[in-house]
C-alpha cells in the first residue's frame, strides 16, 4: 500500500510539471536555509558542552554595587584565596580551578611567535576534558619552569622535531622546557589558547596569595550535583566578612558579592566585564531560529495555496475515485504522502545544497560548523521530523478540503469558483507572506543604517592611514627612542606613538578620590590611559582648553589631559591648572568615542608613559602617506626586524581594527539580509505559482473580454488589482510590528539612527513592483492569447 501511494504521488506530481517545480525551489530553498540555521543554533548551543563535568562545572562571577563598568557591575573574574576556601568550607565542593589567558611572545632559534597563554594550576585537568597527545600535563604544570603547548602551536613552532624537553625563551627572558602536547581547543569552547604554563611562576603570583582583593584569576568549581549551586551561592555569603573589611581598607567603597554561572551558559547568556573572549548572543540564536521557521512557512504557505487553486482541477479525480468505492482516509492519505514525498524530496536537494554552501557560510558567519555534526548528532533526525511534519501540515488543508467533497460536486468541477471562504484561506495566506516578507526587509534596512552609521560616525578622532603593531614585550619600550627617530627618517612616514591602547579600546579603570575641591572624599571612576607625546598628533585629536603634553615642561610628567565627561563629572568650570591625583590638569579633550555605540563616553584622563605607569604591552601606530604604501610598509617592516628583531610585525590598520569590534553584528547583519532576500524570492515564487494558477482558471474568461472590446492593459490591471490590493494590506500590518521591534533593538545604542516614517513606504513601493512585475508578465502572456483559443479551453 505504501508504494502505491508513493507511486500515486510520484505521477500526480510529474504530470504537472510546473507546480511541481515551483514547489519544489521554494521548499528546497526554505529547508536549505532551515538546516544551515539549524547547524548554527546546535553550534553555538555545543559550547562547553564536550567538557565531561560542564553540566557540575561553573564559574564564579562577582557583582561590585557601586562599580559600574561598561554598562554593568557584573564581573568574571574572582581573587585566588577564594577558590581554596571554597574546596575546604564546603564539601559539595569537589574541584576547583583558577586561570587566566594573556598574549606572549614565544622564542625558539632567533624566531618569535606571538601566542596565545594559559596561566592555570594542575586541577585545570580535572575540571576541563582535555586530549593529551603526549606527557603528562598535570605532573608539567606544577613544575613552574615547564610548559605544555597545543598541537598546532608544537607544529609552528619545532615544525616536524619532537618538542618534548625543548627550550622556549619568553619575551621576558624566562626559559621553559616542553614537557607535554595537548590537543587544540575546539572552537565551541568560550576561551582559547596556544599553549598552557602555572600561573605560580608568574610575577603577579605571590602578592596575590591570600589577597582577597586581587582579582587577577577565572575560577571555576565543580559541584557534586549541578542542583546544588543555588544554595552554595547563599552559603558564600558567609565571605562577606572577609571581603568588606578587605576592601575598605584598600580604599573602595564597594565589596563584591559572589555569584555561581553555569559553565554551559556562559557563551551565550554572559555578557559581563572581564570575559576570556568575545561570547555568542541568546538573542541572535533565537532571531535566527524565528527566521527559520518563517521561511520554512513560507514555502509551506505557499504548498497549501497552490495545492489548495490546484484542488478544482484534480475534482474530478476525486469525483471519480468516490464512486469507484474511495474513502475519504485513502484520499486524505494519498494527497498526504504527496505533500510528504515532495518535502522529503526538497529536503534530500537541501542536504546536497548545504553540503556545498556550508563552507561560504562559515565564512560569512565567521564559525566552523562542520557538516559531519549532522552524522554524529540528532539534528539529522530532528531535521527529517521536521520536513515530514512540514510536508504533513501543508498537504492537511488541501487533503481535507478534497476528500471532503461529494462525488457529484466533485465531479461537475465547479464548486471552487463559488467558494468565498477557500479565496479568503488563499488571500489571508498571501497577505501574510508579504507582510513577514516586507518586515524583515524593513529590519534588515535599518539593521544595515545602523551598522553603516556605527562605521561612518565621527569618533572624534582621526583613523585612516594609521598602521598599528601591537606588542606584548619590554624591548620596544626600551628602544621606543631609536625606533621612534628611524622610522622618521622615511618621508612617508609623519608621525610615530606608543600608547597603552587605541583609543577607541581604552579598557583601564579605576576609581580616583584626589582633585581640587574634593571635600567630602567622593571617589570617582575613570578611564585611564598612557601616552606619548605625539599620540593627539597621530590621532588629529582636538583640544577645547588648555595645551597638549610639552617635552620643554619637566612637570608634564605628571600632568594629565581630561576629556569633557570627565571635567563635567568633576563639576569644574575652568579646570586648567588645577590638582587633579598627583599632578595638575594641562589641557581638555574633545570627547570622543573610546568603547562601542551601545556605551555613552565616560571620564577619562590621558598621562604620559613614564617608567611608572609603562607596560610590557601597548600598541606602535605609525602615521603614513598611502602613497606606495606597500614600499612605506616594506621600510617599516625591516625597520623594526632591525632594531626589535624579538618583536613579530603584525602590522594592521587601525580602521581595519575599529571594524572588527563590529565584525559579529555585521556579519550577522549580512546574514540576515541573506535570508531575507531568500525569503522574499519563496514569497514571489509563491505569487508567480497563483498568478499562473488563476490565468488558468479565468482563461475563457480573458476570451470573452477580448472579444468584447477589453485591451490587453485593461486585462492586466484586471488580474493584477486583487494582488496589489493584498501587498498593501501586508504592508500596513507589517510597518508597525517591525517599526515596533526595530525600535527596541536600536534602544541598545546609545548612539543611533532614527527610523524614517517613509522607509516602510519605499519598502513596500517596490514590493508592489515586484508583485505587478510577476502579475503583469503572466497577464500579459495570457491577454496576447488569441481568444478563440481561450473560450475553447475547458
Amino acid at each position: 500500500m505504501f508504494i502505491t501511494q508513493i507511486k500515486l504521488a510520484w505521477r500526480n506530481l510529474i504530470k504537472n510539471k510546473s507546480y511541481l517545480i515551483i514547489n519544489l525551489i521554494g521548499l528546497t530553498v526554505a529547508m536549505t536555509c532551515f538546516i544551515m540555521i539549524g547547524l548554527f543554533i546546535h553550534f553555538e548551543n555545543s559550547f562547553d558542552r564536550h567538557h565531561q563535568k560542564s553540566e557540575r562545572t561553573f564559574r564564579i562571577v562577582q557583582q561590585q554595587k557601586g562599580n559600574s563598568y561598561q554598562g554593568t557591575d557584573m564581573f568574571a573574574v574572582a581573587p585566588l584565596p577564594l577558590g581554596e576556601a571554597l574546596l575546604k568550607d564546603f564539601p559539595e565542593v569537589q574541584e576547583v580551578t583558577n586561570l587566566n589567558t594573556g598574549g606572549a611572545l614565544l622564542i625558539n632559534n632567533d624566531k618569535s611567535f606571538v601566542q596565545q597563554g594559559l596561566y592555570t594550576d594542575s586541577s585545570y585537568f580535572d575540571v576541563f576534558t582535555t586530549l593529551i597527545k603526549e606527557g603528562n600535563p598535570q605532573e608539567a604544570i606544577e613544575d613552574p619552569n615547564t610548559i605544555i603547548l597545543t598541537e598546532s602551536s608544537a607544529q609552528k613552532i619545532f615544525g616536524k622535531d619532537s618538542p618534548l624537553e625543548q627550550s622556549l625563551e619568553f619575551g621576558n627572558g624566562k626559559t621553559y622546557t616542553v614537557k607535554a602536547i595537548v590537543q587544540d581547543p575546539p572552537k565551541n569552547q568560550h576561551f582559547s589558547y596556544d599553549f598552557i604554563v602555572s600561573y605560580k611562576g608568574q610575577g603577579y603570583y605571590p602578592q596575590d596569595v591570600g589577597f582577597w582583593v586581587s582579582n587577577n584569576y577565572h575560577t571555576y568549581i565543580t559541584l557534586s550535583n549541578s542542583k546544588q549551586y543555588k544554595d552554595l551561592e547563599k552559603k558564600m555569603e558567609v565571605y562577606e566578612k572577609i571581603t568588606k573589611p578587605a576592601y575598605e581598607n584598600q580604599g573602595f567603597e564597594f565589596y563584591p558579592e559572589y555569584k555561581l554561572q553555569p559553565l554551559e551558559d556562559i557563551h551565550l547568556t554572559s555578557d559581563i566585564n572581564v570575559e576570556l573572549s568575545q561570547n555568542g548572543n541568546i538573542k541572535y540564536v533565537k532571531l535566527f531560529a524565528f527566521i527559520a521557521f518563517i521561511i520554512l512557512a513560507l514555502a509551506a504557505i505557499n504548498y497549501t495555496n497552490l495545492a489548495t487553486a490546484k484542488s478544482a482541477q484534480r475534482s474530478k479525480e476525486v469525483g471519480v475515485s468516490k464512486v469507484l468505492g474511495a474513502k475519504k482516509g485513502h484520499l486524505i492519505t494519498q494527497y498526504l504522502s504527496e505533500s510528504i514525498f515532495l518535502t522529503v524530496a526538497s529536503f534530500c536537494f537541501a542536504l546536497l545544497l548545504v553540503y556545498m554552501l556550508l563552507p561560504y557560510f562559515n565564512e560569512l558567519i565567521n564559525r566552523e560548523i562542520s557538516f559531519n555534526t549532522l552524522r554524529y548528532s540528532l539534528i539529522l533526525p530532528t531535521l527529517l521530523s521536521m520536513a515530514i511534519v512540514t510536508g504533513a501540515l501543508s498537504g492537511l488543508y488541501p487533503a481535507f478540503f478534497l476528500s471532503s467533497l461529494g462525488p457529484i460536486k466533485a465531479l461537475k468541477g465547479n464548486f471552487f469558483k463559488s467558494r468565498k471562504e477557500g479565496a479568503f484561506l488563499r488571500n489571508s495566506l498571501i497577505i501574510g507572506q508579504f507582510a513577514v516578507a516586507i518586515g524583515l526587509t524593513i529590519s534588515s534596512v535599518v539593521i544595515y543604517q545602523q551598522l553603516n552609521y556605527t562605521q561612518n560616525k565621527n569618533l572624534g578622532f582621526k583613523n585612516e592611514g594609521l598602521l598599528h603593531v601591537p606588542y606584548f614585550e619590554s624591548e620596544i619600550t626600551e628602544k621606543q627612542d631609536i625606533l621612534k627617530s628611524e622610522l622618521l627618517q622615511n618621508p612617508k612616514v609623519h608621525e610615530v606613538s606608543l600608547s597603552s591602547q587605541l583609543p577607541f579600546n581604552v579598557n583601564s579603570q579605576g576609581p580616583v578620590s584626589t582633585w581640587e575641591g574634593n571635600i567630602t572624599n567622593e571617589q570617582l571612576y575613570i578611564f585611564r590611559s598612557y601616552v606619548d607625546y605625539n599620540f593627539l598628533d597621530v590621532f588629529e585629536m582636538d583640544l577645547v582648553l588648555g595645551r597638549n603634553f610639552s617635552r620643554e615642561i619637566a612637570s608634564d610628567s605628571s600632568a594629565y589631559l581630561l576629556n569633557e565627561a570627565a571635567v563635567k563629572s568633576l563639576g569644574w568650570e575652568n579646570p586648567i591648572g588645577k590638582t587633579f591625583v598627583n599632578g595638575q590638569v594641562i589641557g581638555v579633550l574633545k570627547d570622543f568615542h573610546l568603547k562601542t555605540f551601545d556605551q555613552a563616553i565616560e571620564p577619562l584622563f590621558m598621562a604620559l608613559r613614564t617608567p611608572e605607569y609603562t607596560r610590557n604591552f601597548g600598541e606602535l601606530v605609525v602615521k603614513i602617506d598611502m602613497n606606495d604604501y606597500e614600499a612605506t610598509a616594506d621600510f617599516i617592516e625591516r625597520t623594526m626586524n632591525n632594531i626589535v628583531p624579538y618583536v613579530p610585525y603584525e602590522a594592521k590598520f587601525v580602521e581595519d581594527s575599529y571594524d572588527l569590534f563590529y565584525d559579529e553584528e555585521r556579519r550577522l547583519g549580512q546574514t540576515f539580509s541573506l535570508f531575507t532576500i531568500l525569503a522574499l524570492f519563496i514569497a514571489a515564487i509563491g505569487l508567480f505559482g497563483m498568478v499562473s494558477f488563476q490565468i488558468v482558471q479565468r482563461t475563457k474568461e480573458i476570451g470573452i473580454r477580448k472579444v468584447l472590446g477589453s485591451s490587453v492593459s485593461g486585462i492586466v490591471r484586471l488580474l493584477a488589482k486583487d494582488f496589489v490590493k493584498q501587498i498593501l494590506v501586508a504592508l500596513l500590518i507589517a510597518m508597525p510590528f517591525a517599526y515596533y521591534f526595530m525600535e527596541k533593538w536600536l534602544q541598545e545604542f546609545v548612539y543611533r539612527i532614527s527610523i524614517q516614517w517613509w522607509l516602510g513606504l519605499l519598502i513596500g513601493f517596490f514590493a508592489i513592483i515586484m508583485a505587478f512585475l510577476s502579475v503583469g508578465f503572466q497577464s500579459f502572456k495570457a491577454a496576447l492569447v488569441n481568444p478563440i483559443k481561450s473560450l475553447r479551453t475547458e
